[in-house]
């Protein structure tokens, strides 16, 4: 795929065959090796153009209109964040919150972190924490609920 130069990150889709193998490398990955990498709902895929970093918003709406998710979640969720790149985590939250909310508008956002496995950090979310995250609560199978109002 031809992308145009930028450091900064642009719409893609939940078939961008390169962005589904760094997909692969994600923990949260169901299925490795599927063409596709987002769950239902309306997805805002972004990555940058050498391919370093892939950020995935879902939005579980009906024509406009917002739905509750199975565990009672609504908003943005960030289902899939991956940066293999030399920016700053935080700077590239930051610049999604800004991309979910032109193409969306202002909402409540949210994620979730298995503090198990995170490798490098002793703080789990650190990077949403520095976008300004916070804590929310601990799920019964050690999920870490992060959420930011995004305006």
């Amino acid at each position: 795929m031809l992308l145009p130069f930028t450091d900064g990150l642009m719409i893609s889709n939940r078939a961008d065959y390169e962005m589904a193998r760094m997909a692969d490398r994600h923990y949260s990955r169901r299925t490795i090796g599927s063409a596709q990498f987002t769950g239902p709902g309306t997805d805002l895929v972004l990555r940058n153009s050498t391919g370093s970093i892939l950020f995935v918003w879902v939005w579980h709406n009906r024509a406009g209109k917002q739905l509750d998710r199975w565990d009672g979640q609504r908003g943005y969720y960030c289902s899939l964040f991956r940066n293999e790149s030399e920016r700053r985590a935080s700077d590239i939250v930051l610049e999604a919150e800004r991309i979910a909310v032109s193409q969306w508008g202002a909402n409540r956002a949210y994620t979730y972190v298995d503090p198990r496995k995170i490798k490098r950090s002793r703080t789990p979310g650190r990077c949403f924490l520095k976008a300004g995250w916070r804590r929310v609560r601990d799920s019964k199978g050690g999920l870490i609920l992060l959420e930011k109002d995004l305006l």
